[in-house]
């Protein structure tokens, strides 16, 4: 990397962290341009060069944990709810922060948007090179398990993240899959 993509990379985060620290202080609606590259200790024309408005700083962020979610999720060898459970809470957690912080500021619904658009190329990731599922069983499956584990992860947020990922995982889990396992047939 040379040292202009290392300085524009570098003048994101310091924006990105500024917008982040004002989310904190202030209503989103209320921070402008003006007060985020001030805080940021970067040019206006910078952050121009970098983004279309504070909205893309948002978009752009989410881009890249859902890709990182996505790179460090393994092949599944079978479907495994609470595996699966595990892996998504856990990586969320980690970013706590940034998820209480866009639920106080009533952005949580950018969250589930990118979350959402995401949702496909997780779970094509996931299934690895199974050639049995055709693509639009692909699409209703991450539609669906992306929509529930959404609905999940929007609980645990509103109830402030403070119970582990593990915890969190292995209750819901237990909990669906008392009505999601086989029936047996007689």
């Amino acid at each position: 990397m040379d040292g202009h993509q290392r300085q524009r990379e570098q003048s994101a985060r310091m924006i990105e962290e500024a917008l982040f620290c004002l989310m904190g202080e202030k209503r989103y609606e209320e921070i402008t341009v003006s007060e985020l590259v001030k805080r940021a200790d970067v040019a206006r024309r910078t952050f121009y060069r970098l983004y279309a408005g504070k909205e893309e700083v948002l978009h752009r962020y989410f881009g890249r944990l859902c890709e990182e979610y996505r790179r460090t999720v393994p092949v599944l060898e079978q479907y495994d709810l609470r595996q699966i459970a595990e892996e998504f809470f856990g990586f969320w957690y980690a970013h706590r922060r940034f998820l209480l912080l866009l639920y106080n500021c009533g952005l949580e619904e950018l969250l589930y948007s990118e979350i959402r658009r995401a949702s496909d190329t997780v779970v094509r990731g996931r299934i690895g090179g199974r050639t049995e599922a055709k693509g639009e069983e692909i699409a209703c499956f991450a539609a669906y398990s992306a929509g529930g584990f959404l609905m999940l992860l929007h609980r645990w947020i509103a109830d402030g993240m403070e119970e582990l990922p593990q915890s969190y995982a292995r209750r819901t889990s237990e909990a669906l899959l008392t009505f999601i396992r086989p029936v047996s047939v007689p």
